[in-house]
């Protein structure tokens, strides 16, 4: 899929405001870092494999932040869409990863949607994000919580 445009640098900018109101930092206070690595050892160079939505020149860290927002969003850990291992994040095993990639495409096309009929966005700042919707659950939050809006 076309990013309709967008840099990569403006499309990662995009998707970390995903996080909403400090939910990234959210996720950070409750472990959201990835293991340290081995004392001594030089850190690898890690490359990211079967990014089919993601811009495919993304750094392996700036997949894993992309991923920690939709984890703090949905609040979900990684096992949700990905099989086995760090190793094994590019399997496309579970099918709730194609479900994810689906609900990605459904924002960008929202955001798109949004910018065409002229609403005012911050430079590469989304609109719609999973957040929006899921609010820290699984499960969209398809009505108001009870009392009203007051």
């Amino acid at each position: 899929m076309q990013l309709n445009g967008l840099k990569n640098g403006l499309f990662v900018s995009a998707l970390v405001t995903m996080i909403g109101a400090g939910i990234y930092a959210q996720g950070q206070a409750q472990g959201g870092q990835p293991p340290a690595g081995r004392q001594g050892a030089a850190p690898q160079a890690r490359t990211p494999q079967n990014l089919q939505v993601l811009p495919k020149d993304l750094t392996f860290q700036q997949v894993q932040q992309t991923m920690r927002t939709f984890t703090a969003a949905l609040g979900v850990e990684c096992t949700h869409c990905h099989v086995g291992g760090q190793q094994d994040r590019a399997k496309d095993d579970n099918p709730k990863k194609a479900v994810a990639r689906q609900m990605l495409k459904m924002t960008m096309a929202l955001n798109k949607d949004l910018a065409s009929v002229g609403e005012p966005a911050e430079a590469g700042a989304a609109k719609v994000t999973c957040f929006t919707c899921h609010r820290g659950a699984l499960k969209p939050l398809t009505v108001p919580p009870p009392g009203g809006g007051n």
